[in-house]
């Protein structure tokens, strides 16, 4: 059979539909960053009782939003022991996406807690993909609901990282609790995490520039004994001083990128708890 010689076809000329594809995209450029200070984005883990609310509250020209079924700041105000500042309470997950851009008038944003946010994202979420089944055929098989809700959440984070970009800090209050952790090195032990689900904490102290741990500092007394001493039981004393931890240990999840000092001894008097806080993150600097 005799070859036939195929005419060679034209090139296309580049049309609006084509240019994107045929326009050769610029390198970036790299280069000395210029050093600005921005506002920060803080994740505080705190024990019941340690003043999460109280800190929030006498932040700079704050905005306290309250996930449903949080009632810390109205008795805190009823009391008289916080000032009076603007509040919201939020029942659904869309209205909470939708509130965030307009609060770009304060200084600071509060939220109370986020456990309660987290619920209302899973409800949220159960609701639009699982027919609101919580059971095994629905959000918990195979933790489909909670891989899910992750997207979700990252919506909120993308929100706030805007709402920083307009000066504004992003404080959020975590409730705390005793798990046991699984020690791949060695022994099992137990540790202070936050009382949301793993997936949203790992993702969201990701996020973070400070994870804070609050808690009371306790003087330990051991009793004598002959017993090695990692065997002996002590009994708790004192407590009442208010402390923070910036840097991660066995027992919680913290972590900073302002070269904070280990451990921050944190003022009883509320009035001064977030200033004692804000001079080892600011440094001296203003927004």
């Amino acid at each position: 059979m005799a070859k036939v010689n195929m005419p060679a076809m034209p090139m296309p000329p580049v049309t609006s539909s084509n240019k994107k594809a045929a326009t050769k995209p610029n390198m970036p450029k790299v280069g000395k960053m210029e050093a600005v200070f921005r506002p920060p984005k803080i994740l505080l883990n705190a024990v019941e009782g340690w003043g999460k609310t109280s800190l929030g509250a006498y932040a700079p020209n704050p905005a306290m939003l309250q996930a449903r079924g949080e009632t810390g700041y109205e008795t805190l105000l009823g009391s008289g022991l916080v000032p009076s500042i603007d509040a919201a309470r939020i029942d659904n997950w869309p209205g909470l996406l939708e509130l965030i851009p307009t609060l770009d008038t304060f200084k600071t944003v509060d939220f109370d807690a986020i456990g309660g946010f987290e619920r209302l994202c899973h409800e949220f979420i159960c609701d639009r993909d699982f027919n609101g089944d919580w059971g095994e055929k629905g959000f918990v098989s195979y933790q489909k609901g909670y891989d899910v809700a992750i997207t979700e959440w990252l919506k909120l984070l993308a929100a706030l990282d805007r709402l920083k970009d307009k000066g504004v800090v992003i404080v959020i209050l975590s409730h705390c609790k005793v798990k046991s952790f699984k020690n791949p090195m060695g022994a099992d032990y137990d540790r202070y995490v936050s009382d949301v689900h793993d997936k949203t904490w790992a993702v969201t102290a990701k996020w973070a520039d400070a994870v804070l741990f609050g808690n009371f500092f306790t003087v330990v007394e051991t009793a004598r004994s002959s017993k090695p001493e990692a065997l002996r039981k002590g009994k708790g004393i004192g407590g009442t001083e208010r402390v923070i931890y910036t840097e991660r240990r066995d027992a919680f999840d913290a972590k900073n990128r302002y070269n904070m000092p280990p451990v921050i001894d944190i003022p009883n008097e509320p009035d001064k708890m977030w200033s004692t806080i804000w001079g080892h993150i600011a440094n001296g600097k203003e927004l």
